[in-house]
């Protein structure tokens, strides 16, 4: 029941970042709803199969894969908005 939840909310997070990335007008405000929306999104998506799959191999590949998402999310956000920045002060 409890990862029925955690699926549905981790999808609703994912919606709403696809509305984000649509809707927004800044490329910063796009960027921004494009990694933490997302970001909880996979957290909980991931929780929900930690609790559905007990095995240790499972577990495994669920806590590297969060751990991946959790470092290359936030530095892929940080290089593509410095990269927007530098092209916004030259022009």
């Amino acid at each position: 029941m409890i990862s029925e939840i955690l699926l549905l909310l981790g999808s609703l997070f994912f919606l709403i970042a696809s509305i984000g990335l649509i809707r927004l007008p800044d490329p910063f405000a796009r960027l921004h709803a494009g990694t933490k929306a997302a970001s909880l999104g996979v957290l909980l998506l991931l929780v929900a199969a930690a609790l559905r799959f007990h095995d240790p191999g499972s577990l495994i590949l669920i806590g590297a894969t969060l751990l991946l998402v959790f470092i290359t999310a936030p530095l892929g956000g940080h290089a593509i908005a410095r990269r927007l920045a530098e092209r916004e002060w030259k022009s």
